[in-house]
This record gives C-alpha cells, sequence and structure tokens, in this order.
C-alpha cells in the first residue's frame, strides 16, 4: 500500500521555483469516489464574538477589546503607549496581557498589537514602525525545508508550506508545536526529510522556529509532528487559533472527539479562518475505515472544502459565543475531486506523543 508523499506544488511558492506542498493526491485519488456528494462549500463562522470599540488612549488611536471591560484595555493602553515602541511586548506583559503579535498596516504608518489574558483578547494601534513582537498560534503559516532556513532571507528551494496546530506540553516538560508530519516526509532511511521548520511573515520567514523534534509516522499510522515553539522576550506561545489582527482569536479551552455530523471548523494559510462544516455522518464511517487504510494514516472526514497549504492546520469544534473552541485534530488530506478535508484525531496524537494539550482556563 503507498503511504501519503508530499507531491504536489504550492502555487505561492512556485515563482520561487519551490516547493512541495503534501497534498497527499496520489495516495486518494481512487479513494475520492467513496464521498461523492457529501461535500458542501464551506461556511464562515456567524458566532458574534468581536472586538468593542473602546476610547482612544494617547498616541493609541484604536483600543479594542473582548471578554474584558473597556477600562482594563484603556488601562493597559496607557502603560503601553508611556513605553517606547522597542517595549511594547514588555508593556502589556507588565500590565497582565501576553502579546501575541505586532502587525504593520497597510500603509506602514502605524501598527496593530494584539495581546491575551484569561480567555479575553486586545487589540491596540499606535503609530511607528511594527516591533519584532510574534509568537505561536494555531492556523499561521509555516515553511518546512531541508536546508536550514534563516530569518529574513528568501524562503529555501523545495520548500513545503503548510499551517500550523496545537499547542502541546511533551513529557519533559517543555512546549511543542503541532502540524502535519507529511510537511517534514521522511526519507527512506526514516530521517526527516525537510527537518528545518520556520513560521513564516511573507515574504520571508520571520521567526527560525529550528528542527523537526519528533514525527509519529516512525512509529504509527498517525500524520503529525512536533516542532519547537518560541519562549523567549517578544516570542509568546498561546493556546488561541489565529484570526489575524482585526479579529479576536479563537481560545482553545481542551479537547474533543467530534460526533458524525457534528460541526467543526478549521484554519489554514490557503483557505482562510473560520472554514466550516461538519462531519462525514454515521454512513460514511466504513469509507473512513478504508481510506486511512489506503492512505496509510488514520484519518476522520468532513464536509468542508481545502486546499494545498492547509496541511497541519488546526480542525475545532464551531466556538462557543465566547470565543471558546475545543482542539479536535489536525489537517491531514484533501480528497482531490470533492476538495473534502480529512484530519487525523487528536487524541490518538497526544497519547502517541505522550503530551498534553495546553489550554486556556
Amino acid at each position: 500500500m503507498q503511504r501519503p508523499r508530499a507531491d504536489c506544488r504550492d502555487p505561492a511558492l512556485a515563482a520561487q521555483g519551490s516547493a512541495i506542498f503534501g497534498c497527499m493526491r496520489r495516495s486518494v485519488l481512487l479513494a475520492a469516489s467513496i464521498f461523492a456528494g457529501l461535500a458542501s462549500t464551506a461556511q464562515a463562522q456567524s458566532v458574534r464574538y468581536a472586538y468593542e470599540r473602546c476610547a482612544a488612549v494617547g498616541e493609541a488611536s484604536v483600543v479594542q477589546v473582548v471578554g474584558a471591560t473597556c477600562a482594563e484595555a484603556e488601562e493597559a493602553a496607557a502603560q503601553v503607549v508611556a513605553e517606547p515602541t522597542a517595549g511594547a511586548g514588555a508593556a502589556l506583559t507588565a500590565a497582565g496581557w501576553t502579546p501575541l503579535r505586532a502587525q504593520s498596516t497597510t500603509d506602514r504608518t502605524s501598527y496593530d498589537l494584539v495581546a491575551v489574558r484569561d480567555g479575553a483578547a486586545l487589540r491596540l494601534r499606535r503609530p511607528g514602525a511594527a516591533p519584532d513582537l510574534d509568537g505561536w498560534e494555531a492556523g499561521r503559516e509555516l515553511i518546512f525545508a531541508r536546508p536550514k532556513i534563516v530569518g529574513g532571507q528568501p524562503v529555501p528551494k523545495g520548500a513545503a508550506v503548510c499551517t500550523s496546530a496545537f499547542l502541546v506540553r511533551m513529557p519533559g516538560g517543555a512546549l511543542g508545536g503541532l502540524s502535519a508530519a507529511h510537511c517534514g516526509g521522511l526519507r527512506k532511511d526514516r530521517t526527516v526529510h525537510r527537518r528545518y521548520v520556520g513560521l513564516r511573515r511573507p515574504p520571508q520567514p520571520g521567526i527560525v522556529l529550528g528542527r523537526v523534534r519528533q514525527i509519529l509516522t516512525r512509529s504509527r499510522p498517525l500524520d503529525a509532528l512536533v516542532i519547537p515553539v518560541p519562549t523567549f522576550a517578544n516570542r509568546s506561545a498561546v493556546p488561541v487559533v489565529d484570526r489575524g489582527v482585526s479579529r479576536p482569536p479563537w481560545i482553545v479551552t481542551g479537547a474533543k472527539s467530534p460526533a458524525s455530523g457534528e460541526a467543526v471548523c478549521f484554519s489554514g494559510r490557503t483557505s482562510g479562518i473560520d472554514q466550516c462544516g461538519r462531519m462525514v455522518g454515521r454512513s460514511a464511517r466504513r469509507a473512513e475505515r478504508v481510506l486511512s487504510v489506503f492512505a496509510g494514516t488514520v484519518v476522520r472526514c468532513t464536509t468542508i472544502e481545502a486546499a494545498p497549504g492547509d496541511s497541519g492546520g488546526p480542525v475545532f469544534t464551531a466556538p462557543d459565543a465566547d470565543g471558546r473552541v475545543r482542539a479536535v485534530g489536525i489537517t491531514t488530506l484533501i480528497l482531490s475531486e470533492s476538495r473534502q478535508m480529512c484530519f487525523t484525531p487528536l487524541q490518538p496524537v497526544l497519547d502517541g506523543l505522550r503530551a498534553r494539550l495546553v489550554s486556556a482556563g
């Protein structure tokens, strides 16, 4: 039985002569027909979970918050604007918030800061150049490459583009980030082919994460690997699902094994945020088992459409009204005809790694 291989060109990197994306197309061509008629267009999540606009504070022209009061947001904003740009992350930390990222506005005259605290999220806009403040979140763009990745330099040739998934705590206590094993790939000698990983901030790698720490496909039929995550100054690792800067992140509060027909969502670097649909029905469970054998990895399938580049991304429950979600799995493959997304269930991955999911609250 042929195992999945990373063999599909990613159009976003084609101009650089790169890279192979792990969409596993050859492995599932013949299996696609077993799910014929089950696909449906992904629906944007309708949960009304959005920032509340608060009063401007000094040079912070935008102050927004969800899950906390405007008074708390404005107090944090006051501490941030009292410091120079380089001290924005430290100021947020001192105010009791964990900084997630800083991103320049389109006109490059100002930047947005996003931070979280106990299920709340904060957004500030301040004039000037964005500080180098970023970290691990599920749903971010990753680069996997055979040669070493250098921050700020062009993406290496032959790199694969994938998406980050959930944050875990390994048996020794270290934090790790999940993604799909086929993004790294195994050579015939069972070593990782694309073993160097970077968190991408297009058009170049932004944060060098290091080498793949563990890959489950060596020992189990599970499409998952573990990546080191940054945890030093201005580098956070937080159990949230990224939604850019204009929407608050989803807060990961635990894990769940969804039932047939249950609503689920995923985020991917190609398809974008809040791609939602349902688990396939009970009548398709036998077909899932056949597909798992054929693809060489355990999968569950959904009615959601996906695209190359989404591999490794987080699959999670439909968000609650307060923005909380539970982790479900890791995006693994696409059925080639219907473009349905199938994923590796999270719990077997945690068991195989002897790791635990990092969750908020």
